[in-house]
């Protein structure tokens, strides 16, 4: 009996899937764990360990972002230059020896002491956002809370000057936007460039009084980087650490209104607040998927993977697989595992996770504390147009606030 060929990933576009993809990803992977996907152009990867051991292969490279610009129409290829050219200075697209020497450039700022300083930031921002709302009991987690938390922490911590912070607002992954052929943020990318600009000597001597400059110092003096590897790279930390743990930290709160026994768990006991914000990013990461280029043939469960064939990982699945994890589909505070792949393996291991964490507990902490009765207003919220970034449309939720006296932080 021949085998029947697995659905496509293009399936997530009809709402059903998009609202929970994880069974989706549970059939195809019982029966096709590895397959080729024809509506993608890609190989599929479903399984954790196998995605685990693909993210470490130095046979599969990250660097996508010229091949895909070549492939388009020339007029196409015209209108998106910009675009292109500010994504492809990005550490995350290339693969060693430049992508160490573009990694060195943020990772000696992103250490705990760093995290730790930035603590107090996220804290004050959070309180400040559920002081605007705590009067009128409800809010809408996305757009009165996560989004501009973390927002603000990115302002903050990458030096966007003032009058330039409102080019933060609503901020849209510009791989997706690359990917899809938008022109719509290539204006506000070239804003953030000249406000950016504006602060280039104050870098370069060290005088900057931001995190950033606070950051990088010590590496724009030991190095050779040129100011559109910079500019690239301050635009990795708010493309990677504003639209994606706005979301991270949009889903969480969305698991824990389905879990109210974990809720409960949480609010009693604080101190799960890392394990929390560990399992709540495994069961729904805000990112499903990563994509490599095979950089010369190899064999994954005996499929043969040709040099130049694109390789999705689907890293939403490999975080509900039952090989690695007990009832993966079911909420666990207490399970603590932080080897969930949302935040990737190998040497493209986010650098802002430990950043993204913090956020995520802080924000969650912060907003148990402060609220009782916390309910859902939309039973079933909807999800953006993507198959691949599981982001909320919007988070209406209705809460009485707690007294100062009587809340446990």
């Amino acid at each position: 009996m021949p085998v029947q060929e697995a659905p496509s990933l293009l399936k997530l576009f009809t709402p059903e899937l998009a609202a929970d993809p994880y069974a989706f990803y549970r059939g195809i992977r019982q029966n096709s764990p590895v397959h080729y996907d024809k509506w993608m152009r890609s190989w599929v990867v479903l399984g954790y360990e196998e995605i685990s051991a693909l993210s470490k292969d130095e046979r599969l490279s990250g660097a996508r972002i010229e091949s895909f610009h070549d492939s388009l129409p020339a007029d196409a290829r015209a209108e998106l230059q910009p675009l292109k050219d500010a994504l492809a200075d990005m550490m995350v697209f290339h693969e060693p020896p430049r992508h160490t020497r573009l990694r060195h450039l943020i990772r000696p700022g992103l250490t705990p002491r760093f995290i730790r300083a930035m603590r107090p930031v996220i804290e004050e921002l959070t309180d400040e956002l559920l002081d605007r709302v705590e009067a009128s009991g409800r809010m809408d987690v996305i757009h009165d809370f996560s989004e501009p938390l973390t927002r603000g922490v990115i302002g903050r911590m990458a030096g966007v000057p003032a009058h330039a912070e409102h080019l933060l607002a609503n901020w849209q992954g510009l791989l997706l936007e690359l990917f899809a052929q938008s022109r719509k943020e290539i204006p506000r990318v070239t804003a953030l460039r000249a406000a950016f600009d504006e602060g280039a000597q104050a870098r370069r001597d060290g005088t900057g009084t931001d995190f950033f400059t606070q950051m990088i110092a010590e590496q724009l003096q030991q190095g050779d980087f040129t100011e559109d590897e910079v500019f690239a790279n301050f635009l990795l930390l708010i493309d990677a650490g504003q639209a994606t743990t706005t979301h991270l930290i949009g889903n969480a709160v969305l698991a824990l209104l389905r879990h109210p026994d974990q809720l409960e768990l949480l609010r009693a006991q604080p101190e799960l607040a890392t394990k929390a914000a560990h399992e709540l990013l495994r069961y729904d990461s805000s990112v499903q998927f990563t994509t490599r280029v095979a950089l010369v043939d190899l064999d994954v469960r005996g499929h043969r993977i040709a040099a130049g064939e694109s390789v999705t990982l689907v890293l939403g699945s490999g975080n509900h697989d039952p090989l690695k994890y007990e009832d993966p589909d079911r909420v666990d505070i207490t399970r603590g595992s932080a080897d969930h792949l949302s935040f990737g393996h190998g040497i493209h291991y986010c650098l802002g996770a430990s950043l993204a964490v913090a956020e995520v507990e802080i924000a969650l902490g912060r907003l148990l504390a402060r609220t009782t009765d916390l309910r859902l207003l939309e039973p079933r919220p909807t999800w953006q147009d993507s198959i691949n970034f599981r982001f909320l449309k919007g988070l209406p939720v209705s809460f009485t606030p707690v007294a100062p006296a009587a809340r446990r932080t």
